[in-house]
């Protein structure tokens, strides 16, 4: 996985809306082809740098951004397509509504709010005109967290006060309520349960797990469920390989797990956890939380046990749920591509392996001082791996690639951080922070020439647009949202 793109400086959005210009020198300007550094939006009278800030999101082609001024607690939000344009004083909104959340459908994307307790649907941004918010149909009041995923905008119950334990029956889980809308304004939420301890989107299916052990499979679309199995303690799915496992619930100290063919409903059984009371977070280890999960490699061919303090309890072959005889002295670290990472220690060092279990073969990655390493996987490939050696700062490290054909470790990029992208051309895209944390430099570096070439420097936050450029704000040419190209090879 890449570097994830840092927050914004000013995270959360003004709560009331309040007309305001959308910029001094505001004008439709065009950055579809962008041949040079373009403001596309300008900060209204008024505005300071050290003292207000600027936000915007983007869904699809549509940005939306609000200046946020420190005498103006009600900024307005405006709308501006990302390849320019007249900015629109985006009317859908009310006063109080934030956190905007974007669903993509095949009709183009539907806008959601929020404003204190209560979700709102705000436009739908592909059809003209804006349209007059309504509350989530069929929602029932309380608070919820929103996120959206190919089925739909997924509202998720939150309760004060939550433990952390890791998501099975009967152990005093939090529970939740799930609902999920499609965004259509008119159609009501489909619920998928309401005491929901565990969930899994497979497919065009939802598999729910309730506090009673209850595992269920609903239709999305409806809200239709059948019963899978009852006395489920925890679950794990591959929708590749349609295999279930599924631990039984019994006397909490140790449990039989099976495995589950989904097509032919063929159950057998493939370990024993006898460290039940020692999983899901239950000793609140922040080193192994896992305890009790189950990981299944790429494509599900194979699955792993994470057993206390990451031991490598089982590993089965999921066509037959055949045991695989674990690297001694190995722990588990997650899955890896079509294998799994391992750790093992050395002395003082600590070694992280790649272990293919259909061959046995085990591939040495990387090897540092016990308790140091601070590795964020780039890409995965059967011959090599690319990762991100973090430095001390905690925002920024270098890329590495180990080659397992040959054993040899090379230098990718001496320097990224956030937002990591390889270009088309074969260059990185990334930024990271011009001084402690923020602000960044975004820049792109040339691995044929080992040189950096900076796009925007000093920007609070931006967006890359394969076919466009960079969308930031701020940054050495000046306040308000701009647009960069990306500079020619």
């Amino acid at each position: 996985m890449s570097l994830k793109t840092c927050p914004p400086r000013h995270l959360i959005l003004a709560a009331a809306l309040l007309a305001c210009d959308p910029g001094d020198d505001a004008g439709p300007v065009s950055t579809c082809p962008l041949d040079q550094v373009t403001r596309m939006v300008a900060p209204p009278r008024g505005w300071r740098a050290d003292l207000d800030g600027l936000l915007f999101q983007t869904f699809g082609d549509h940005v939306f951004y609000r200046f946020v001024r420190s005498a103006d607690p009600a900024p307005t939000y405006w709308r501006i397509d990302r390849c320019g344009g007249e900015p629109e004083r985006f009317t859908s909104a009310t006063p109080d509504m934030n956190r905007l959340t974007g669903l993509e459908t095949d009709e183009g994307w539907v806008l959601y709010a929020q404003e204190d307790e209560r979700h709102f649907i705000l436009d739908r941004l592909d059809v003209p005109g804006f349209d007059a918010p309504r509350p989530v149909p069929g929602l029932p009041a309380g608070k919820y967290g929103a996120n959206a995923s190919a089925l739909g905008m997924h509202f998720s119950s939150l309760t004060d006060g939550q433990n952390n334990l890791g998501g099975a029956a009967g152990i005093g889980a939090p529970t939740r309520a799930l609902y999920l809308h499609h965004g259509v304004a008119d159609a009501p939420v489909v619920t998928l349960g309401v005491r929901v301890v565990q969930h899994q989107i497979v497919g065009d299916r939802i598999f729910t797990l309730d506090e009673d052990g209850d595992l269920r499979d609903v239709d999305p679309v409806t809200g239709a469920s059948g019963l899978v199995l009852a006395g489920v303690r925890r679950f794990n799915i591959s929708d590749a390989a349609r295999r279930l496992i599924w631990q039984q619930l019994g006397d909490d100290v140790s449990e039989p797990i099976f495995l589950r063919d989904l097509d032919t409903g063929e159950d057998r059984q493939i370990a024993v956890n006898d460290f039940t009371a020692l999983s899901w977070n239950r000793p609140g280890d922040p080193d192994s939380p896992g305890t009790g999960i189950w990981a299944f490699a790429a494509e599900g061919d194979y699955a792993a046990l994470y057993g206390p303090a990451h031991a490598l309890a089982a590993v089965v072959r999921t066509a037959d749920g055949a045991p695989i005889e674990p690297p001694p002295g190995a722990r588990l670290r997650g899955n890896l591509g079509r294998g799994f990472a391992l750790t093992r220690d050395h002395d003082d060092e600590t070694a992280w392996l790649r272990w293919d279990p259909a061959t046995g073969v085990l591939h040495e990655w990387y090897r540092g001082p016990v308790g140091t390493a601070s590795l964020q996987l780039f890409a995965v490939d059967d011959d090599f791996i690319d990762y991100v050696d973090i430095d001390e700062s905690g925002h920024s490290g270098v890329l590495w690639r180990v080659d397992h054909r040959t054993g040899e470790t090379t230098m990718l990029v001496p320097r990224v951080g956030a937002g990591t992208t390889v270009l088309a051309d074969g260059r990185y895209l990334t930024a990271f922070p011009s001084r402690s944390f923020f602000p960044f430099d975004v820049v792109v570096f040339d691995p044929d020439t080992g040189r950096y070439t900076t796009v925007a420097a000093d920007v609070d936050n931006f967006r890359f647009f394969p076919d466009q450029g960079v969308l930031f704000l701020g940054g050495d040419h000046g306040p308000g949202l701009w647009a960069a190209p990306i500079p020619p090879r």
